[in-house]
């Protein structure tokens, strides 16, 4: 059991069905299914930004993050500050970019596939992947930290 609340489980639980979803989408693009794979990003995209605030309004109602490192246990809060940092800092960038990544492909969706941008589009496709993967994971030590020691 834990001591997270509903909030903060919703805001883990799409944490890490992102980067699983982000690849079933990524196959859907590899089998040719552009529309597929354009559906579930934005879907997973704004998913996961109305969990993030979800989770933000959370966290500034109880008084900022502050509060939500004071519930990891005293000898652990010093580690739950730092991986707090990394954890936003990554999940910042790699947020911005996936929303940016988005945005600009959806304006340059053509019907003939692939077009000029699908070089730059793939890699930063894997970027935005590897960034939800590295969320996921700091995600989860942040979460065992506060909640679960």
């Amino acid at each position: 059991m834990t001591r997270a609340d509903a909030f903060v489980n919703f805001t883990y639980l799409m944490t890490l069905l992102a980067p699983v979803l982000a690849l079933v989408s990524i196959r859907f693009a590899r089998g040719r299914n552009f529309q597929v794979h354009r559906r579930i990003q934005v879907a997973l995209v704004a998913t996961c930004w109305l969990a993030v605030l979800v989770l933000e309004t959370r966290i500034r109602l109880e008084g900022g993050s502050g509060s939500f490192i004071a519930q990891a246990q005293p000898q652990w809060q010093g580690w739950a500050r730092r991986l707090l940092l990394v954890h936003i800092s990554m999940a910042v960038l790699s947020y911005g970019l996936w929303t940016g990544l988005a945005i600009v492909s959806w304006r340059r969706f053509q019907t003939l596939l692939p077009g000029a941008f699908s070089q730059r589009h793939r890699l930063l496709g894997w970027v935005v992947f590897g960034g939800l993967c590295f969320d996921a994971v700091s995600a989860s030590g942040m979460y065992f930290l506060a909640f679960v020691l």
